[in-house]
C-alpha cells in the first residue's frame, strides 16, 4: 500500500523537519526539529547526523518512537490532527489523495503552509504542504491535477465530502473520496537503529543541550 503513495509518509515527514526558506513553520512550544540519520544510540543518547553536521540528543524517559502504519477513514474524526495530501481541480478546488493521522501527543506538528516544488508551477508535482485545523468533511469524487499538502486537526465528521482545514494565516477547503488512503502514526516497540532516518522532537536545555522523548522514523 506505501509503495503506491504519491508522496510517502517518509517524504511527507522529511519535508515537515526541512528548512524551507518561502515557509513559516510553527512547532509545539519548545521543540527543535532535528532531522537527519541515527549515527549511534546508546543508552540514553542518541546521535543524529544532520545536514549541519552531528548532533547529540539525550533522551528522556519514557521514549517514544513514532513508525506508520495503513489505517483508514475511520479513524479520522473531530479529534484528529492530520496531514492532507492533495491535488487542485480544473475549478481550483483540492482532492484528497492522502491522509496522515498524527497522535494527539504530535498536535501541532509543522503547523503552516508552504508550495512544494515551486520551480515547477502548473504540475501535479506542484504540490502544497499546509498544517491546520480542519472544520467541516463530506466525500466527492471529482478529477485530479495541481497538488496540495494539507496539515491540521479535524473538527467535525467525514460525513460530506469536504474538509476545511484552517492554519494560521489561511484555510483551504478539500474534497475526501472515498478510496483515500489514509496512513497513521503510532507508537513502535522497536528501538532506534543505526542508520534509521528521524526526525527527533527535540527540546532546548538551559545548558544548551538538547533532550526529547518523541522520535518520528521516516524509514
Amino acid at each position: 500500500m506505501k509503495t503506491h503513495l504519491f508522496l510517502s509518509f517518509a517524504g511527507f515527514i522529511a519535508l515537515l523537519g526541512a528548512a524551507l526558506p518561502a515557509f513559516s513553520q510553527s512547532w509545539p512550544a519548545g521543540v527543535t526539529p532535528v532531522r537527519g540519520v541515527v549515527e549511534s544510540s546508546s543508552g540514553d543518547l542518541v546521535t543524529v547526523n544532520s545536514k549541519t553536521g552531528p548532533v547529540k540528543i539525550r533522551l528522556g524517559s519514557p521514549l517514544q518512537v513514532y513508525r506508520d502504519i495503513p489505517s483508514d477513514l475511520a479513524h479520522v474524526n473531530s479529534s484528529s490532527y492530520v496531514g492532507v495530501l492533495s491535488f487542485k481541480q480544473p475549478d481550483g478546488s483540492e482532492r484528497a489523495k492522502e491522509i496522515y493521522i498524527f497522535p494527539e501527543e504530535l498536535r501541532g506538528t509543522g503547523e503552516g503552509s508552504f508550495l512544494l516544488n515551486q520551480s515547477q508551477p502548473n504540475t501535479e508535482s506542484n504540490s502544497r504542504m499546509t498544517n491546520g485545523t480542519v472544520s467541516g468533511s463530506r466525500i466527492t469524487n471529482d478529477s485530479v491535477s495541481r497538488s496540495r499538502m494539507t496539515n491540521g486537526t479535524v473538527n467535525a465528521r467525514l460525513e460530506t465530502s469536504k474538509l476545511t482545514v484552517q492554519y494560521n494565516g489561511g484555510v483551504q477547503t478539500i474534497s475526501v473520496p472515498p478510496d483515500v488512503t489514509v496512513v497513521a502514526l503510532t507508537v513502535s516497540p522497536e528501538q532506534l537503529k543505526q542508520g534509521e532516518n528521524v526526525l527527533v522532537l527535540a527540546k532546548n536545555q538551559p545548558d544548551g543541550s538538547l533532550t526529547t522523548t518523541k522520535v518520528i522514523s521516516t524509514k
